[in-house]
């Protein structure tokens, strides 16, 4: 069973690998209009730097707008907001949430007060470069396109192997996430880093279902597209200028929290793309720890057990490898072999956590 689950792996990693579909470069240099939309609740360590990235974007300032939206913070965040978009570049909205509470809501207010045809979507942790939104923009020249994925890395601060492993797996995810979207059957978005066109949205029902989920914005959106304007408009931005980064969790606990907070959306998937690869990529790691606890019972052999997983290993590699060197971590190698030595245990156990553990996400319980 473990080998015809490997086999079925492999399928699925080269079917990833060889699928050829890209964004084309469009020659149309027109700029649309675009309004960014920043949702955010206790973010006062992180809003100015934001802030002073989309102040220097490479942008026409009568196409461009951005839009704050306060979800209830508790700290100094609004006043900071406040004082960093006096004199801005660009028009700015800065809104707070009264009636409602959560990200979904947050962008929801922020949609329906936005003025441009292009929504562009992103977190106050975030950092850019100027051509940013030049970038993302560029995927709605052709008119088939009714939503863009942007690439999304994340940062460590270079001494921390907690934090580089992170990254790593962050970039696999990047690898999932861009490779899927080739094959036309994107099952993972980010809402640090997504655009879609604002009068689809309402007739997408995106959150439909969902709303009362402290996170998912990005992925039941994600599917909604799929499911009402179909899977071959939705495409990823595979530029280095669209690129944004954020930065990666500096304790356990808080990575915890997070990686539960994403597992437990999964129960609301309905998307027929995101079930099934996230079985296969399930079965994967409950295979290999089916190997080790078969071999600690003696059922089957160590060579056995490095066998299945060396070649689980090297899949996972190659897929991470097609990435483009800026939207992955140096030494993957290595961080790709040491992730891969815990991860169908971490894996297997959020998923179980996510089952019966609320965790508190910025002073709430999801």
């Amino acid at each position: 069973m473990i080998g015809f689950i490997m086999l079925i792996y492999a399928i699925f990693i080269a079917w990833l690998i060889l699928g050829k579909k890209t964004l084309r470069e469009n020659s149309d240099n027109a700029e649309l209009s675009v309004s960014v939309i920043v949702p955010y609740r206790n973010e006062q360590n992180n809003l100015k730097q934001l802030l002073e990235g989309l102040s220097k974007q490479n942008y026409n300032q009568d196409k461009l707008e951005i839009i704050l939206v306060n979800d209830h913070s508790t700290d100094d965040s609004y006043e900071i907001a406040e004082n960093a978009l006096v004199d801005f570049p660009f028009q700015c909205k800065h809104l707070s949430q009264t009636k409602n509470s959560g990200k979904k809501s947050a962008i929801k207010l922020g949609i329906k007060n936005s003025e441009h045809e292009i929504i562009l979507c992103t977190d106050a942790d975030c950092t850019m470069e100027e051509n940013w939104v030049k970038q993302m923009q560029t995927a709605f020249h052709s008119e088939q396109v009714h939503m863009a994925l942007g690439p999304l890395l994340l940062e460590s601060d270079g001494t921390s192997w907690f934090q580089k492993l992170q990254a790593f797996e962050f970039s696999a995810l990047m690898a999932l996430t861009w490779h899927t979207t080739r094959r036309s059957k994107p099952i993972l978005s980010n809402g640090a880093n997504v655009a879609f066109r604002k009068e689809l949205f309402a007739s997408s029902k995106g959150y439909e279902g969902n709303q009362e989920l402290a996170s998912g914005d990005d992925i039941f959106l994600l599917h909604a597209f799929k499911r009402e304007f179909g899977r071959k408009g939705i495409v990823f931005v595979a530029d280095e200028k669209a690129l944004v980064k954020t930065k990666s969790t500096s304790g356990l606990k808080p990575f915890i929290n997070q990686r539960i907070r994403w597992a437990s959306k999964s129960k609301k998937y309905k998307d027929y793309d995101t079930i099934i690869f996230g079985l296969v990529i399930t079965a994967a790691n409950l295979a290999i720890l089916t190997a080790f606890v078969g071999f600690l019972f003696q059922l089957n052999s160590l060579s056995y057990l490095l066998g299945a997983f060396c070649f689980k290993w090297i899949l996972d590699l190659l897929l991470v490898q097609q990435l483009p060197h800026w939207l992955r971590v140096n030494s993957i190698v290595k961080w790709s072999f040491i992730l891969s030595l815990f991860y169908p245990s971490y894996s297997v156990g959020i998923a179980l956590l996510s089952l019966f553990y609320r965790p508190e996400w910025k002073g709430r319980k999801i």
